[in-house]
């Protein structure tokens, strides 16, 4: 026993040491950047070590001394590696592509990295990722194999060696780039944030605005999983958080152990949406279509608006029509929040620094410095030094179980793109006769929700992108919408089996079934189906156009959304008839579809008020008489 206690000791140290100068590596960046490819070549290979250091294999009896062994060697070969490249890093720059030859050096750091980084994605995500990357693999090697359409001519190893791992691109490309430029610095923040008390002020907040209302357990869900998720775009994060207070409290008022995690798991999916700070998707998003970061985040705010609208609407109606849910006043035990307002200075500050017009990682490093220094200043906020050293293993952790995974993604964009994939995919649209504009939406949800059954948001995003926004493209669906579309649904990725890691972690809160939280969350996203389709129509809603467009516009979408979750639930006021039922549906398709301000969306809403008044004023007059 003291053997592996001893060992427990020195691997915490040795995961300490590297997560500490991982953080600072990452730091240095914005100070005195590295090349890029020296900076992605350490950046992607220190994470695949920490994956190792933060994950090692849980194999019980004897077969514990060969984990060790393995995790060992994976962290010692993921070292090796970052001081390889380091090695070949002046001629890598200096080498012309396609002229210069690959030498065995090369070859072997494609092999050995590859294999580490698989490793990293399968204990870091599983198998469903790492399967996906090994198909693309697969098809760039047996490329000249396959008929028809998908045939092309493959590559050797050499040639895959030097799209993939010898330059810019491939695993030390636009998602390593991301990690690096973007996503470490808010990971930062909210890691920072949340430790000093940050985050469960959010949460208490949302509690006391919430709890009282009808339906109030899942309202409280809904409002904390949005506010956690203005400084962390992490689902899985937002819902450990929030989660483990408002489960128990839903549990205990009437909901079921699947409706309770089910609702937490949709309510942080949604947090990738949520500006400032939304998911990693979003940055990689800003990085792939060279624009800057607060236009996504300005872009998404008024279709993350209404996703939460959507399912406060149905969490309201649900719980009017079933009478569960209503907060016991002895559940009501929360700290005084405004002894610990001044904690909210450091996400106003961020906000405000990117608002004026600074980069995102600069308006992160401001928000950080201030979520720092805030709680200092009333003795009930203060914090230990020992949280700000949790906060860099944090940070480490969050940052290695994010980076694998992209860089692996990083293999399927080269393939996809030096293969002409996504051309052949419009081409094959073309050939289908989808040349209809919402035939080709519904085909790239269905592709989206599929990809979501077994990969990470970002993965199903990035492959998303590359597939499906061209084809929408083509159509003449803006290119921000047509991203932003692809992104919508594949959020969805954190609640749809058989990968449904929101639902997975919801499920180990409540203790309820995995596989039945996470279709009952699917079941509850149905109310959000309808919001991109509104921003497809009208640009405006990303706000792109004049004060009154945007207005009329996100007006539109909410009412839509509001139509669309009666028409779900079947009760406004009390049990719809399936005539009124079928006037909200239909009320709700004109108002997405139709643009804006035109006649035929004028008589959607005219119908749209017609519904509304007979339910609250005309019918229970009739039904009194």
């Amino acid at each position: 026993m003291r053997k592996i206690s001893n060992f427990d000791t020195w691997w915490r140290a040795l995961r300490a040491v590297l997560s500490v100068f991982y953080v600072a590596f990452l730091v240095a960046q914005f100070f005195h950047p590295a090349s890029p490819l020296a900076a992605a070549s350490f950046h992607v290979f220190m994470a695949t070590a920490l994956v190792f250091a933060w994950t090692p294999l849980a194999w019980e009896g004897r077969a514990r001394y060969a984990a060790r062994i393995i995790d060992i060697a994976g962290v010692a070969l993921s070292l090796m590696v970052v001081a390889l490249y380091a090695g070949e890093i002046f001629r890598l720059e200096r080498r012309f592509e396609m002229i210069d030859p690959v030498l065995p050096v090369d070859i072997l750091l494609h092999v050995l990295g590859l294999a580490l980084i698989f490793e990293a994605v399968r204990r870091s995500v599983g198998w469903s990722l790492l399967a996906v990357v090994l198909i693309f693999l697969a098809y760039a090697y047996l490329g000249p194999w396959f008929p028809g359409l998908m045939q092309f001519p493959g590559f050797s190893l050499p040639t895959q060696a030097e799209l993939i791992g010898m330059k810019t691109d491939g695993i030390f490309g636009v998602t390593a780039s991301a990690a690096i430029n973007f996503v470490f610095y808010f990971v930062l923040f909210g890691s920072v944030f949340t430790i000093t008390g940050g985050g469960q002020l959010f949460i208490d907040l949302a509690m006391r605005a919430t709890a009282r209302l009808k339906g109030g357990a899942a309202k409280m869900s809904l409002v904390g999983s949005a506010l956690f998720g203005m400084v962390s775009g992490s689902a899985i994060a937002n819902t450990t958080s929030t989660g483990v207070l408002t489960i128990p409290i839903m549990t205990r008022s009437g909901y079921s152990k699947e409706q309770a995690a089910a609702t937490e798991a949709i309510a942080s999916t949604g947090g990738q949406l949520m500006p400032p700070i939304m998911g990693v998707a979003a940055f990689v998003m800003a990085d792939m279509l060279g624009i800057p970061y607060i236009t996504i985040a300005a872009a998404a705010l008024i279709p993350a608006a209404a996703f939460y609208f959507a399912l406060y609407i149905i969490v309201d109606l649900r719980a009017r029509k079933s009478g569960v849910g209503d907060v016991a006043p002895e559940l009501l035990e929360i700290p005084p929040v405004i002894p610990r307002l001044h904690l909210l200075a450091a996400p106003v500050a961020m906000i405000a620094t990117l608002i004026a017009g600074y980069s995102a990682p600069y308006a992160a490093l401001v928000g950080t410095a201030i979520a720092l220094v805030a709680p200092v200043l009333r003795r009930s906020t203060r914090y230990n030094l020992s949280q700000l050293f949790e906060t860099v293993l944090d940070t480490a952790r969050q940052m290695a179980w994010i980076s694998a995974p992209l860089a692996a993604v990083g293999v399927v964009m080269v393939v996809a793109t030096q293969s002409n994939l996504a051309l052949k995919f419009v081409s094959l649209l073309s050939d289908m006769g989808t040349d209809n504009l919402y035939l080709s939406l519904l085909l790239a949800i269905f592709g989206c929700i599929i990809m979501g059954m077994g990969l990470p948001t970002v993965a199903a995003y990035i492959i998303g992108s590359l597939v499906f926004v061209p084809a929408l493209m083509d159509l003449g669906v803006d290119r921000l919408a047509a991203n932003l579309f692809v992104l919508y649904y594949c959020v969805l990725s954190m609640v749809t089996p058989p990968v449904a890691l929101c639902s997975y972690a919801a499920a180990g809160i409540a203790k309820s079934d995995a596989n039945r939280t996470g279709l009952v969350a699917f079941g509850y996203s149905l109310v959000i189906f309808l919001v991109p389709f509104g921003f497809i129509k009208d640009p405006a809603v990303l706000w792109q156009g004049s004060a009154f467009q945007i207005a009329t516009g996100a007006a539109g979408m909410l009412l839509a959304t509001f139509c669309w979750a009666v028409f779900l639930i079947g009760w406004l006021r009390g049990n719809l008839s399936l005539p009124e039922r079928g006037g909200f549906a239909l009320a709700s398709l004109a108002l997405v579809i139709t643009p804006t301000l035109t006649a035929g969306w004028v008589i959607s809403v005219t119908l749209t008020c017609l519904l509304l008044v007979w339910r609250f004023a005309l019918r229970p007059r009739l039904v009194t008489a």
